[in-house]
């Protein structure tokens, strides 16, 4: 059915938008001396739908404009949808990803070391993670009724890794032992720990595990445990002998003996150590640090808490140190070295006089090899065989083994040279008489006490300089 026009000279114009998704109209004005224009709302969606719109257009809009006749005004007359974003399918990881080495200060000033979380264990049959898939967007439509795609959305591969299984529809996890639980990168790894609810004692005796070890008590004087992986001690730790293939962490501190060993291939993390022999590839932090020797090729940072201190001992750190105070009152010897020590210096100067020899008795072997080759090429004759050639060849095999070791050390020392080559010693409190500080080839013995000071080499000697800096908070 037809729509009867209005008399009116000028056409109503219907703009759509760049994207489709509105559109307008406009009503020309008049002429001089021509009357108003007047429409009906039948003969706006005329114009309305031969442009094209046909989708979202807004009625009130239409009618309210033919109450009010504006014009030379772009009216919206029409919205089309926008296409709704979907989500991407995700895992929710239902097990403690991100820890902290940081103790936390009390209300004294003192630090409580333990808080420190460092390892999540679960149990046979939790659930570890829970997959949500991917939920598609709604599409939209133009004001041409137009239909707009959503943004696709993406599902995740299954979860890779090892000591878990997947539930038949894929969208659950579950543990299938006890062990230590991490998340590295897109995969989970359950692996076995050796934990116990007590004491470390003569009753569970010494313990050798590959894999962490967590001992929810003390560990008791004598006893040996080693770990390919880390070790977390909740209890006070006595003599004893412990060893790491990766991080040591002693929640209640060491109250060891003169005998006590504790190696870490990582780091170190100790309320205290008292009377221990300590070392570790990596930092090491501790609030309190007691007539120890201590060989570090990290940092050593002792800022945690107010009674924080390195106290007696021989303490070095091949990055540098960072400590509230160092020594006391009553002038406690107490020495401190960073940088390469003279020990690593001497090693490093003796690896590379050993390569070098070992490196020309190698090419020796291979020149009487090459030797027996010619030898063998002019004669005719075969000397593979030969026990002179042979043991030639074993010689040479054992020696490029023999250097390749020595080559690896020679880097590691090398990489410790260049880190340890700016290393300072930063004292934020109190350093007393009766410290010496070496960095590197250089010496200096305090007579009296400083304040705020950090400790750097120079040609010359050891500058101390004023420490302005606040406590990091490390």
């Amino acid at each position: 059915m037809g729509v009867e026009m209005t008399a009116y000279s000028k056409t109503p114009k219907v703009q759509i938008g760049a994207n489709g998704m509105f559109a307008t109209i406009r009503i020309p004005a008049p002429d001089t001396g021509e009357e108003d224009p007047s429409f009906t709302p039948e003969e706006l969606m005329f114009y309305i739908n031969q442009a094209g719109v046909v989708f979202g257009v807004d009625d009130e809009a239409v009618s309210s404009l033919c109450e009010e006749m504006r014009c030379n005004r772009d009216v919206v007359i029409a919205q089309g949808k926008e296409p709704t974003l979907g989500q991407n399918g995700y895992f929710e990881y239902h097990f403690e990803q991100n820890f902290s080495n940081k103790p936390t200060i009390r209300p004294d000033g003192s630090a409580d070391f333990l808080t420190i979380k460092v390892i999540e264990v679960v149990h046979e049959g939790d659930l570890i993670a829970t997959y949500h898939p991917a939920i598609p967007g709604e599409p939209g439509v133009t004001v041409k009724d137009t239909q707009i795609a959503p943004a696709q959305v993406r599902d995740m591969p299954p979860i890779g890794g090892r000591g878990f299984h997947r539930s038949e529809d894929n969208l659950s996890y579950y543990a299938d032992m006890d062990g230590k639980i991490v998340l590295q990168g897109s995969r989970i790894l359950i692996s076995p720990i050796y934990e116990i609810d007590q004491d470390a004692d003569m009753t569970v005796g010494n313990i050798d595990f590959k894999g962490d070890v967590v001992i929810h008590g003390g560990v008791k004087h004598g006893i040996q445990i080693h770990a390919t992986g880390s070790i977390t001690i909740d209890g006070l730790v006595e003599h004893c002998d412990m060893r790491a293939g990766k991080d040591i962490f002693l929640l209640s501190g060491v109250k060891g003996g003169e005998r006590t060993q504790i190696q870490a291939q990582g780091g170190i993390t100790a309320e205290f150590m008292e009377y221990a022999i300590v070392s570790c590839k990596k930092d090491l932090r501790a609030d309190v640090l007691f007539n120890c020797l201590v060989n570090c090729e990290g940092r050593i940072i002792t800022t945690s808490g107010k009674h924080s201190a390195i106290i007696g001992g021989k303490v070095t750190a091949v990055e540098g140190i960072s400590a509230l105070m160092v020594g006391n009152k009553f002038g406690t010897v107490t020495h401190l070295t960073v940088g390469m020590d003279g020990d690593r210096m001497k090693e490093m100067a003796e690896l590379k006089e050993k390569i070098t020899v070992i490196e020309n008795n190698i090419n020796k072997i291979k020149k009487g090899v090459e030797d027996f080759d010619a030898l063998a090429e002019k004669t005719g004759k075969s000397y593979k065989e030969d026990p002179r050639r042979m043991q030639l060849l074993r010689v040479k095999i054992r020696d490029e083994a023999l250097v390749a070791q020595d080559r690896v050390r020679l880097e590691e020392l090398q990489e410790l040279f260049v880190r340890g080559r700016r290393a300072t010693v930063k004292v934020y409190d109190t350093v007393y008489a009766g410290v010496s500080v070496k960095i590197m080839d250089q010496r200096v013995q305090l007579s009296d006490f400083q304040k705020k000071v950090e400790f750097v080499k120079t040609d010359t000697g050891i500058r101390m300089e004023e420490l302005d800096e606040p406590v990091p908070d490390e």
